[in-house]
């Protein structure tokens, strides 16, 4: 009789997040699939689980321990696979294991939980009733984020995983790219020092040594209002000219301050670059 493979989530931070079924399936099961078996393993000891063999399961051993699994499965054996916090696969690796279990014909479980991505749009306050963007994590060069939003609509909250070493740099090139629009922070969910920010991608620009995990939830592109309500800014011209002042000490080039700023004033590139001029 073939085995069981078990996709169980594990918490995000905090260990009382862990469901019933979890800790139940982790007993019974005769290997742990773990992305980081040293994390893992103080887990089996805060929830005081029997002793276990557990494997290292990360995306550079993922295609080498593959075969090796199917078997231990097709024995009978039964195996949970872990990230190494979350819900598996979203950003984790084992999609491929996973493929090749259900291509053998073997059985798949389930075991859901906490995952930062759900965890985040739960408190977000986006309007997710049209659906939203999942990119996980993203290149940090602007070409190739320039790529990725190319062909995305923008009329759909985006959800990113931002590493804290690389969010200054990626948060400016968002800015850049998508324009100024609504965001929300969630850094170190369910931890001690959990933050949790409704803002603007503009403001978060001005953020630094920001530490922990990172998940960013963008808001879609706010539609430009009609050509009759955009006759003059609705902000005041000096807030514009500070704004300006602000945005090109960050190196950002006229015609880059002037798309950034139209988003805002519902104004076309070229009104905004001749309010520029003028002031």
């Amino acid at each position: 009789m073939k085995g069981t493979l078990f996709v169980v989530a594990l918490p995000i931070g905090n260990l009382k997040d862990i469901t019933l079924r979890a800790l139940e399936v982790l007993r019974e099961v005769d290997i742990i699939l773990a992305e980081d078996t040293r994390s893992f393993k103080k887990l089996l000891r805060v929830f005081q689980l029997p002793p276990k063999r557990v494997l290292s399961f990360y995306r550079e051993v993922e295609k080498k321990r593959e075969d090796n699994i199917i078997e231990l499965l097709k024995e009978g054996k039964k195996i949970a696979l872990c990230s190494e916090a979350g819900t598996p696969l979203i950003s984790d690796p084992g999609s491929k294991l996973i493929q090749r279990v259900h291509r053998e014909k073997i059985k798949v479980v389930p075991i859901p939980g906490v995952s930062a991505l759900t965890c985040a749009l739960s408190v977000a306050g986006i309007d997710l009733s049209p659906g939203f963007i999942f990119l996980g994590f993203i290149p940090e060069k602007e070409k190739e984020l320039r790529q990725r939003f190319s062909s995305l609509p923008e009329d759909l909250p985006i959800v990113l995983f931002i590493p804290p070493h690389d969010f200054p740099t990626v948060i400016r090139l968002l800015l850049k790219i998508l324009g100024n629009r609504e965001a929300f922070l969630a850094r170190e969910l369910t931890k001690f020092h959990e933050e949790l920010v409704f803002s603007t991608l503009e403001e978060l620009s001005k953020r630094e040594d920001l530490k922990g995990e990172i998940t960013l939830v963008i808001g879609p592109a706010i539609k430009s209002p009609s050509a009759k309500n955009t006759q003059s800014p609705p902000i005041p011209l000096e807030e514009l000219k500070s704004r300006f002042l602000e945005l090109k000490s960050k190196g950002f080039k006229k015609r880059e301050i002037s798309k950034l700023l139209a988003k805002d004033l519902g104004l076309t590139t070229k009104e905004v670059y001749q309010i520029l001029k003028e002031l």
